[in-house]
């Protein structure tokens, strides 16, 4: 379980150099119902942070800002802009974190500790300016003579992550700043709102978390590392993430698109000749959809364009896809572009060198969406293995090739764990998963990761 520091009461996107800004922060789980049962200290600082640029100045130094507690969940605070005259007209995003270091401002998905304490959150930019004078009567400023600012207040945060080694001698809060070329930071903007599709959620988190330490892990690998002789379907999900071979990917429930990013950015970072470098966009061919309702395409698309440093050879792409309708005709176009008949809709998974990995982060949370669900999934199934034999021969043994189904879950009700009887007892379905790693983040229940395909005859 992982708690999430965010806002109650949201910074404005305006300031002025004068005017101290008020913010309630929160402390609590992703779903924002329930508090963090502690206290814990908030400290807070300003940061600039071009994304493009993978560039974070520090504008201010951290100051603690409150110790909050279930009592004063909703006390008002008051922060003040940052005080250098050259930061006027400057677009400054406020850091709240549980520590005073610098660095914290970064979630890093490396730690196996990762989501021990609260997640830091920043907010959107804000533009700190200097108000117009306006005489008696002006319209939209204050009285005196001396203007006014009255800005909307936001409706999004951001938080960061790192998924690959930074220079050790350089500064984590200051990625890139001096130009020693450290790796692209990922930063992941989700909305205040209750819309379910355009939060961060506990399962996307871990399921990151673990995927970039399986990259890790199979980037060095250990003498403990896969110390069994049997070739797991852990190590045969690795074969096919990490290594130049085809694969292609659809994401269900994507949200804000973090998983379909780290899958992106480790696909473009292939390690080859025991050193992480971009893989050659002619060495293989990677397709990345992901996928959710209409109304997370505009944020998934932020998202998306706002990482691309992330992933230079292949970029998600985000699509609308509802479980309760057809699959979205540009799937069954990528396949006919690609040879494939129309029945073999997905673009995942065909030739047996094509790989499907369907990823499933989150999407239980309401058991009436199961059946549609399955729906979706007995197509992609369907569609993957029509293309695709039994698997490799060699030496008269068969290495099953077939889709993999790879799912997060973080329990909110025990009924939801049907889902598995039901993939299992669904003719079109058939799929058997097995428990391969958890994310255990502050306590409480963890994340789990499971992973599975068809079950064969």
């Amino acid at each position: 379980m992982f708690f999430y520091i965010s806002f109650l009461r949201t910074p404005p996107h305006t300031s002025s150099p004068s005017s101290s800004i008020t913010i309630t922060p929160q402390v609590s789980n992703d779903l924002r119902t329930d508090p963090f049962p502690a206290s814990v200290d908030i400290f807070y600082w300003w940061i600039s942070y071009a994304q493009q640029q993978n560039v974070i100045v520090r504008l201010s130094d951290p100051a603690k800002l409150t110790t909050w507690r279930q009592e004063n969940a909703y006390k008002p605070l008051q922060v003040s802009p940052p005080s250098q005259k050259n930061h006027f007209g400057t677009d400054c995003c406020l850091v709240l974190s549980s520590s005073s270091i610098i660095s914290s401002l970064i979630i890093d998905l490396r730690d196996p500790n990762v989501g021990r304490v609260p997640f830091p959150v920043s907010s959107l930019p804000i533009q700190i300016v200097i108000p117009r004078a306006t005489g008696h009567g002006g319209g939209g400023g204050g009285g005196g003579g001396r203007g006014s600012i009255k800005s909307a207040k936001q409706e999004a945060i951001t938080r960061t992550f790192r998924l690959f080694h930074e220079n050790e001698d350089e500064d984590a809060s200051m990625a890139s700043a001096n130009g020693r070329g450290n790796p692209p930071l990922m930063q992941i903007k989700e909305m205040v709102s209750f819309d379910l599709d355009k939060k961060l959620w506990d399962s996307g988190i871990g399921l990151s978390a673990w995927l970039v330490q399986l990259s890790a892990a199979h980037a060095s690998p250990t003498a403990d590392t896969h110390s069994s002789s049997s070739f797991t379907i852990v190590q045969e999900l690795e074969e096919r993430l990490f290594t130049l071979e085809e694969c292609h990917i659809i994401e269900l429930g994507a949200g804000t698109g973090i998983v379909s990013l780290v899958l992106a950015a480790l696909r473009s970072a292939i390690t080859t000749n025991s050193r992480r470098c971009p893989a050659s966009s002619a060495s293989f061919e990677t397709h990345i959809f992901s996928t959710d309702l209409p109304s997370s395409m505009e944020l998934m698309d932020h998202n998306i364009r706002g990482n691309s440093a992330l992933y230079p050879h292949c970029p998600p792409r985000a699509l609308p896809l509802n479980w309760d309708e057809e699959l979205p005709d540009i799937v069954r176009n990528v396949l006919e572009r690609r040879g494939f008949d129309l029945i073999v809709q997905t673009h995942l998974l065909t030739f047996p060198f094509f790989y499907f990995l369907s990823r499933m982060a989150d999407v239980t949370y309401n058991t009436s969406s199961f059946p549609a669900l399955l729906r979706t999934l007995a197509s992609l199934l369907a569609l993957s293995d029509s293309r695709n034999d039994d698997g490799d021969h060699a030496g008269g043994t068969v290495v099953q090739r077939g889709p993999l189904v790879l799912l997060a879950y973080k329990e909110r009700d025990p009924g939801e764990r049907q889902l598995w009887d039901m993939m299992i007892a669904e003719p079109e379905v058939g799929v058997v998963l097995e428990c391969v790693g958890k994310q255990a983040g502050a306590g409480g229940l963890p994340v789990e990761i499971w992973l599975g395909r068809r079950k064969r005859e």
